[in-house]
């Protein structure tokens, strides 16, 4: 279970200190931590208006609450949606984030 997002500030934290792997959706960021897993998203105002973002940013949380049973770690995930992300389904995006956990080595 997601016990919780990460707070903004604590970002740059994941930035600088996680790995990163990217497809054409989507960037993820993952920083191994003792707590349980958190998550954060990211939506520029490139990718659309607020109710496009908030619409990836609901897509992506879905995706990743879909996943989480499956992920064999712990700690801090970052998503970061490309301009792409904002006109693929929902499958497509499921499959985007599955992609990045498996290049990442997290799922089980």
């Amino acid at each position: 279970m997601v016990s919780g997002r990460i707070p903004r500030p604590s970002y740059g934290r994941v930035y600088k200190e996680g790995r990163s792997v990217a497809n054409k959706y989507l960037v993820m960021y993952y920083r191994k931590d003792p707590l349980p897993v958190r998550l954060g998203i990211v939506t520029s105002r490139r990718l659309g208006n607020a109710c496009t973002r908030n619409r990836v940013k609901r897509r992506i949380r879905e995706c990743f609450r879909h996943v989480l049973p499956l992920i064999d770690a712990r700690g801090e995930f970052v998503f970061i949606a490309r301009q792409r992300a904002a006109m693929c389904s929902y499958q497509e995006l499921l499959g985007a984030v599955k992609d990045l956990l498996k290049r990442m080595g997290l799922l089980g």
